[in-house]
Parts: structure tokens; sequence; C-alpha cells
């Protein structure tokens, strides 16, 4: 009978007595041994279930990196998916732009344009004209329909055959001068320019307008006359010495002082384009607000 392998044995014919303390300490060797089989077993597990456990850790976190790509940003798209700029990328806004401004020389030249009043009143602006630095002082206006009346026959004549439909006349007096001052005006830019271009003869001269504060003066002859055009407008002066004495030579003050009323005649009629220019410019910018803000 065995009692475990490679434990003591009772053979027949040896003693009948068996060695009990053998026996016991033989069987508590094989207790030990099976006790320490189990720890022995723990022990060498060990690193087996820690391999388990950091290979469950590690597999864990692989999932939850494939389960996250399946959240949120996973709908996004691919970059490669995403379209590419565009020269269109900027905000759009309908362009609105005003029209053009009016410049003054469409007023003064166009007939259907210029519609403000063309009377002495209005047109001579102050009691003054200065021209560099020289002043003289208004001393009378008037103004007529008929063209004739304040010009010379022939002049008063190629006027008519233009077709004037207006004559405004100043005085204006400074230093021992007096010059007349007049404006003709047309219905068109081409009959004001072949009004100027025959203006040029002899015996056309615009009138002195004398009386009131006014001197009379050109009576005798001896005075400087010049005639010009802009627009449909063509304007001319008659200046001489305020004591009605004849006037001669180059540099005088009554030959000045028709250069000087000429130079005032064209401020005069270009001021009154910027006017008409100025106003309606208003009237565009105020026509556009009152839109938008309906």
């Amino acid at each position: 009978m065995s009692y475990g392998q490679g434990g003591p044995a009772w053979v027949p014919g040896g003693s009948n007595t068996p060695d009990w303390d053998a026996l016991a300490a033989d069987a508590e060797r094989r207790r030990g041994r099976r006790r320490l089989t189990p720890i022995g077993g723990s022990a060498g597990a060990a690193p087996a279930i820690s391999t388990v456990v950091a290979l469950a850790i590690v597999n864990q976190s692989d999932d939850e990196r494939a389960d996250a790509s399946d959240g949120p940003s996973a709908t996004l798209p691919d970059p490669s998916d995403l379209p590419s700029g565009s020269d269109d990328a900027e905000p759009s806004f309908e362009e609105t732009t005003l029209p053009p401004l009016p410049q003054p020389r469409e007023f003064i030249s166009d007939a259907d344009k210029d519609l403000a009043p063309f009377e002495p009143g209005t047109f001579w602006a102050g009691d003054t004209m200065e021209i560099d630095g020289r002043t003289y002082t208004e001393a009378a206006t008037d103004g007529a329909t008929d063209c004739a009346q304040g010009t010379s026959a022939d002049l008063g004549a190629v006027l008519a055959d233009h077709g004037c439909t207006g004559l405004v006349r100043a005085t204006y007096t400074a230093d021992g001068v007096a010059v007349t001052v007049g404006v003709a005006q047309f219905p068109s830019e081409e009959d004001a320019a072949a009004a100027r271009e025959e203006a040029g003869g002899a015996g056309m001269y615009l009138l002195a307008l004398t009386g009131g504060d006014a001197p009379v003066f050109c009576q005798l002859g001896g005075c400087r006359t010049t005639s010009n055009q802009v627009g449909r407008y063509a304007y001319f002066t008659l200046a001489g010495n305020s004591d009605g004495t004849p006037d001669s030579g180059d540099g005088t003050p009554a030959q000045q002082a028709a250069r000087d009323g000429n130079d005032h005649a064209f401020a005069s009629i270009i001021q009154r384009g910027e006017a008409q220019a100025s106003a309606s410019a208003s009237a565009i910018v105020e026509e556009r607000r009152r839109n938008e803000d309906g």
C-alpha cells in the first residue's frame, strides 16, 4: 500500500508495528507540498493576471478611441471634401452710386437747364465790382427783353438776328472812369458764338447806361470796348472817362476798366451756372436720400 510517491513503505516480513513518527513526518511533508502548490500557482499566475489586465486596459483604450471616432467629430467632413476658396467668398452688396454731378457749363450752355431768372437784380450780385484789388461802385442797372434797346443799331440788329432773348446792363464807377457791362442771352451756345463773331465790326458797341449815380460818358467818342462769349451768353463793355472826355493811349484807367468789366461779366455768368449746378446736385442727393429712407 502506498502512502504517497517516494514515501516509506510497510512491507510484509518486516516489523508489524508501523513507524508512526516517520509516517506522521511524511504526511506533514505532503500537506506542506499541497499548501505550497496553490501558493506557488497563485504567485506564478500574478504576472499572467497583470498581463491580462494590462492587455484589457490597452484594448479598452483602443476601443474607446474607436468609439470616439463615432462621436461628434466623426460627423465632420474630411478636409479634402471641403470646398476650396473662391473669389465670391467676400460678401457682395448692390453697388449704389450717384449720377455724375452737373457742371456749371451745362447750365449756361443749355436753355432747358438754364432756368434761373435773367434779371439785373439777380444777375448782378452785390453793389461793387472787384477785380485784382480794384474796386468799382455799382451806379445803375437795367434789363430788357428787346436787346436793341441797350445797343447801337448795328449791334442790336446782329443780336436780334441770332435770337437774343434778353440784355442786362450795369454801370460801375471808380477813380474818374465809368464802365457799362452788358450781357446778352441767346437760345443756344451756337447762337451766342455767331453773334459774338459778327459783333467785332465797326459800329458794334454797347450803349452807355447813364442816369442816377452813373455819369454821362462816352458821348464824344474815345471809349474802350470789349466783346466776348461763353455758353449761350455774349458779353460787352464800354468804358470811358467819367467827365466825358475822350480817352486815348495804352494803359489808361478807362482801358483797364473795360477789361475789368469783361472779367466781371464772365465771372457773373459762371456764378450763374455754379448756383444752378449746386441746386441741382442738392436735389439729386435729397432724392436719393428719400428713396433710401422709403
